[in-house]
């Protein structure tokens, strides 16, 4: 099909073509990036025992892979113009502004999430949840276009684009119990030690490693069924995402019962 490439300016090319909006304020993530990699190189405050800017660098990084994903795949469906510009846009801004939020807490030297220290804290705090919630319908729609109004596409494809935006889905739910836990950490609390970058906790269960591995279905199951839709092979996709599946709910049960990923 010709589609499979992992080309920057071929994908950015094609993610415009899905949705302008995804596209231009996915770049504005990963400039802002730049400026938040400058500030942690100078500003060495930390908030749980890592960088303060941390956090903002992560969440940017993954909300411009997200917007750019989300771009391109609205290719492949076959929704109404107006009902796709609507999606790709309101997911940008939704993004948006809760980025704005966490950049602004880490510029303050408080927490953006799980924080009611302040009125104002809260406040970000409760507004990040409603942004957060609404995005996860928007997913779940896409989800549902790829069920009922999909392009035309090769049963790997289709399937994996099916599959990615469902796990999404799962994974914006998940994301939902630590919100009702108030904390991402189980077992220990929230800043105990944590492997290098990513900080997952070492020492108790840590419910974002569950979250980042669904979230990032999105990108992997369908890029991987374009890929075997050029080489024939359909019967991959169903195996590499109940792999992925597994990987989602193991990690999920792991951080429930309290334990760390490697121990």
């Amino acid at each position: 099909m010709g589609v499979w490439t992992l080309n920057p300016l071929v994908i950015f090319a094609r993610v415009r073509e899905g949705n302008e909006t995804c596209a231009w304020v996915g770049l504005l993530h990963f400039a802002v990036l730049a400026v938040v990699l400058v500030a942690m190189r100078f500003d060495h405050r930390e908030l749980l025992g890592v960088n303060i800017w941390l956090k903002p660098a992560k969440f940017l990084i993954s909300s411009g892979l997200y917007l750019w994903t989300l771009g391109w795949l609205l290719n492949y469906v076959e929704a109404s113009a107006f009902a796709q510009s609507l999606l790709g846009g309101g997911a940008s801004i939704l993004i948006l502004l809760e980025n704005v939020a966490i950049v602004t807490q880490a510029a303050r030297g408080v927490r953006s999430h799980f924080n009611a220290a302040t009125g104002l804290d809260a406040t970000v705090f409760t507004v990040m949840g409603v942004l957060i919630i609404t995005n996860t319908v928007l997913i779940a729609i896409l989800f549902w276009w790829f069920c009922v109004k999909p392009a035309p596409l090769s049963a790997a494809a289709l399937w994996g684009c099916r599959l990615g935006a469902l796990l999404a889905v799962l994974a914006s739910i998940e994301g939902g119990y630590m919100v009702f836990r108030q904390a991402h950490t189980l077992g220990a609390p929230d800043g105990s030690a944590g492997i290098p970058v990513l900080n997952w906790s070492k020492e108790a269960g840590d419910l974002r490693i569950a979250h980042f591995i669904g979230l990032h279905g999105l990108q992997v199951l369908p890029l991987a069924g374009f890929w075997l839709g050029e080489l024939g092979a359909t019967a991959g996709i169903f195996i590499l995402a109940a792999l992925h599946y597994l990987a989602f709910f193991l990690t999920f049960l792991q951080a429930v019962a309290k334990k760390p990923l490697f121990f």
